[in-house]
């Protein structure tokens, strides 16, 4: 937040479940979620990439072998995956592209 703050209108939340009901209640361009790849993650994200008004969605998280099968069911869901430690401007230059895209 601190690094799109200033660049873009930024809502947070560490609620996942509340996720879906602030998408579906305020137009978003972008969608970033910090968490790691689980089923209800998985749910949410094909929920939403379904939905009357599908958002792009860029998941960071920290990369283990665990998460190789559920990432590989996300894919189809999302537009970007960025492993902690990940550098700032490669998420900052995907998310240009991405609103670019929807202008």
């Amino acid at each position: 937040m601190m690094f799109f703050g200033d660049r873009y209108l930024v809502t947070t939340s560490t609620n996942i479940e509340a996720i879906e009901q602030i998408a579906n209640s305020v137009a978003f361009d972008l969608l970033i979620l910090d968490a790691e790849p689980d089923k209800s993650l998985a749910e949410l994200c094909k929920k939403i990439n379904k939905s009357e008004n599908p958002v792009p969605i860029i998941l960071t998280y920290v990369y283990t072998s665990k998460f190789r099968d559920m990432e590989s069911n996300l894919k189809n869901y999302i537009e970007a995956i960025f492993y902690k430690p990940f550098e700032l401007n490669e998420v900052s230059q995907k998310i240009d592209k991405l609103l670019v895209q929807l202008a």
